[in-house]
């Protein structure tokens, strides 16, 4: 369906002003609501594959550290792939061992400090975090909110996949 096709404006005269005016047809608010409908449920499937994927992902790391080094590439793949997440994995492991949800901030400081030279080859090192943590949240990995003002972070609080049944249900 086409715009043309929906959209058959009826022109009306303004009697206040005698100027014309188009009405649009009420067809026309039936497919926006139509699309919002469908722009809702494509944005809900892109979450749940994101966190899919990010389940799949965790799964094969820990397989590899279980099983050892068999299940993962070759070094000349791992070298350029352990470069760009050096900074996404220590994001990772620095929300992991948080207590409390950590404002960017607070992450930054604590990264140069725990891993120092992290973002000697980024520019714009807090623009990078901030980049890496919004992935994390559409991963499904980080949840985001604002308190007092702030931005703050936190890994994603999920129920035990052990008490819902196997993996992919």
């Amino acid at each position: 369906m086409t715009v043309p096709d929906v959209v058959s404006p009826s022109t009306t005269v303004d009697y206040a002003t005698g100027s014309p005016q188009t009405v649009p047809d009420q067809n026309l608010q039936m497919v926006v609501e139509r699309a919002q409908d469908q722009l809702r449920q494509l944005t809900q499937q892109r979450q749940e594959i994101a966190e899919r994927i990010a389940d799949i992902k965790r799964t094969i790391h820990g397989l590899a550290l279980l099983y050892g080094q068999d299940l993962r590439p070759g070094p000349d793949k791992v070298a350029i792939a352990e470069r760009r997440r050096g900074i996404t994995n220590a994001c990772r492991a620095v929300l992991n061992r948080a207590d409390t949800p950590l404002s960017t901030h607070e992450t930054h400081i604590i990264l140069q400090r725990d891993f120092p030279g992290l973002f000697s080859q980024s520019p714009n090192c807090f623009a990078s975090l901030v980049t890496i943590l919004n992935r994390l949240v559409k991963y499904g990995e980080v949840d985001t909110f604002l308190h007092d003002g702030n931005r703050l972070w936190r890994r994603h609080q999920s129920p035990d996949p052990r008490s819902t049944g196997p993996i992919g249900g």
